[in-house]
């Protein structure tokens, strides 16, 4: 089977086959390293919660345990720990708030995010669906359980959440990218395509859309995938994470040459000798179309 790559770390390199090399196994693990990237750029989209607001906020509904000083500075110090990334600080202070108050939304919401963010998917679930029992209405907790279920490779279960968000209010852009990452990782990726495309006749300079659809159409055998991919580097929207999805993207095309002069914009001469050889392995599973 062929392990997705650590999402979290641009540079990390995608390992090559295990022993048990059966067609079926691999190319779930194609699928689960394309919605790695998938999920990251969608997470980046929409930065504000379309209906529900953030736990805590006057917008959106509440179930929070109240807190003693000790503890809010606590919560604090929390959050600006997971906005600096430092995974380990921010998970001991959610930790300590909810020993004091074990029902507290909004930390049991930022310890799952951390957890989810740091690759830690099932302890995340865990978590975040405390928060969503208690505020089974808000927008921000279902988003972050549905992303979290998407990490733990839980594409049913996300689509799930996804589809109930968008019951309730058919303009939540982010739950429709998220659904369409949620649907890719399932390997349906007309439907996935289908999303992402509708995101974009109301929103047509959505990056993250866009690069989610040119990853879609790639992982499908469709060359137009590349030609997005390649728009959106060309036109300023060149992050790792995209430069790297057109490598793949590239690879899956059978160009290695682009692919490794991509790829080596962001990774070691190492890495990209790990993910030339995967791609030689995942073009096996991918009928390209010219």
């Amino acid at each position: 089977m062929i392990a997705a790559p650590d999402p979290s770390h641009p540079t990390s390199s995608l390992p090559g086959r295990e022993r048990d090399s059966r067609p079926r196994k691999r190319l779930s693990g194609l699928g689960r390293a394309a919605a790695a990237a998938l999920l990251l750029l969608s997470v980046s989209a929409c930065a504000s919660a379309p209906g529900g607001g953030p736990v805590g906020s006057k917008s959106g509904p509440t179930a929070n345990a109240t807190l003693d000083d000790k503890a809010r500075v606590q919560l604090r110090l929390a959050r600006a720990a997971q906005e600096a990334g430092n995974t380990g600080s921010a998970v001991r202070f959610y930790r300590a708030v909810l020993d004091q108050a074990p029902g507290h939304v909004g930390a049991l919401l930022g310890l799952g995010e951390t957890l989810s963010e740091s690759g830690s998917a099932a302890d995340a679930v865990v978590e975040l669906q405390k928060a969503a029992a208690a505020v089974p209405d808000n927008v921000e907790v279902q988003t972050a359980l549905g992303r979290a279920l998407i990490r733990a490779n839980r594409p049913a279960d996300a689509l799930n959440r996804f589809d109930a968000l968008l019951r309730r209010n058919d303009d939540d852009l982010r739950a429709r990218l998220n659904r369409g990452v949620a649907l890719d990782l399932a390997g349906r990726h007309a439907e996935a395509q289908g999303e992402y495309r509708h995101i974009l006749k109301t929103e047509p300079n959505n990056a993250a859309a866009m690069a989610n659809l040119g990853l879609s159409l790639a992982l499908n055998g469709s060359a137009e995938g590349v030609a997005i991919l390649e728009g959106l580097v060309q036109g300023g929207v060149d992050s790792p994470r995209v430069r790297q999805n057109l490598a793949l993207a590239y690879g899956l095309k059978g160009d290695l040459e682009a692919a490794a002069r991509i790829a080596r914009l962001d990774l070691d001469d190492a890495n990209v000798r790990s993910n030339l050889a995967f791609y030689e392995t995942a073009r096996q599973f991918v009928a390209f179309k010219p």
